[in-house]
């Protein structure tokens, strides 16, 4: 993953764990994770009303075993 790369978010209704979920893929396809449930509901909203959102990696920091990614989202009308 590089940094200004973009990600593509998928809503995922139907995930048991959080109903306004949106997991984050690379342009490959892979699953990197989710964006916080405390952050998605207004992204949630805006994705079921047919809005375009994705983001670019703005800055990466490896913590142990895992990378931690700043994202920037963006609206695409």
């Amino acid at each position: 993953m590089k940094i200004d790369e973009r990600l593509n978010f998928f809503r995922e209704p139907d995930n048991p764990y959080d109903e306004q979920a949106i997991v984050i893929k690379t342009e490959n396809g892979v699953k990197i994770g989710y964006v916080p449930q405390s952050d998605n509901v207004i992204f949630a909203r805006l994705m079921d009303a047919g809005k375009l959102v994705f983001g670019r990696i703005s800055h990466k920091d490896k913590i142990g075993n895992w990378i931690k990614i700043d994202i920037k989202i963006f609206l695409h009308e």
